[in-house]
């Protein structure tokens, strides 16, 4: 089982003969009582901030809201691997990384501390069917990818992808809020749940005969009786 305390003797130490070795990092992590991933943590520390990166940190260090997110964009939009974020942005982990982007994916809260060191807390913002909607059509229509819609509209990257699911499988009538959902659907007419398929139509198809086809059902409800 893999030691969970080494001294910087230590960790120096095996850097040392890691790189005096020939065997795989799997392979001399296991010898040597550590995970692959805590020696490629070191050796990254190592090699970015010298023997000071190795010293153990007595306080958590603090990140603001600004960089978690500037992090999460660049990977959400592909401009570099959570290794390559780590040592960019000076970080001292990518499970920090892998953190990050998880919450953030699923809506869950990024914690930062003021300057009293009190944690302030940001939490996903609630939206509106017609928000959801205008975010939806931001990524159809307009050919924005999720992670430039949630930047765009401060909502996660797992909101936005999960609305354009929705949206694609029941119609933008599925963007109701899942909060009385059933009664919100039910408040819909015919009428409202027409004008809802031709907008979507109207974002996702460039056939104009379908949009005819349904502007004409529209009609024929408009003067029914």
């Amino acid at each position: 089982m893999p030691r969970s305390k080494f001294n910087l003797l230590e960790k120096l130490n095996i850097i040392e003969r890691f790189n005096s070795s020939s065997n795989s990092g799997r392979s001399f992590a296991k010898k040597n009582g550590i995970s692959p991933r805590t020696l490629r943590r070191w050796l990254m520390l190592f090699e970015r901030d010298g023997v000071d990166g190795l010293k153990e940190k007595r306080k958590n260090n603090i990140y603001p809201k600004e960089l978690k997110l500037r992090v999460i964009h660049d990977f959400l939009d592909g401009k570099d691997t959570i290794d390559g974020l780590t040592r960019k942005y000076n970080l001292r982990s990518n499970s920090q990384v892998h953190d990050w982007i998880f919450k953030y994916n699923n809506g869950k809260t990024l914690t930062e501390h003021n300057s009293s060191g009190k944690r302030n807390s940001t939490m996903t913002r609630k939206t509106t069917f017609e928000e959801r909607i205008e975010i939806v059509e931001y990524i159809v229509k307009h050919n924005h990818s999720y992670a430039e819609a949630a930047k765009h509209f401060s909502v996660s990257y797992q909101q936005a992808r999960s609305w354009v699911l929705k949206s694609k499988n029941g119609g933008y009538e599925s963007l109701l809020d899942g909060r009385g959902h059933r009664n919100a659907k039910k408040n819909l007419t015919e009428l409202d749940k027409a004008n809802l398929r031709i907008r979507q139509l109207e974002s996702e198809l460039k056939d104009q005969k379908i949009i005819e086809e349904f502007s004409k059902k529209l009609w024929e409800i408009q003067h029914r009786g």
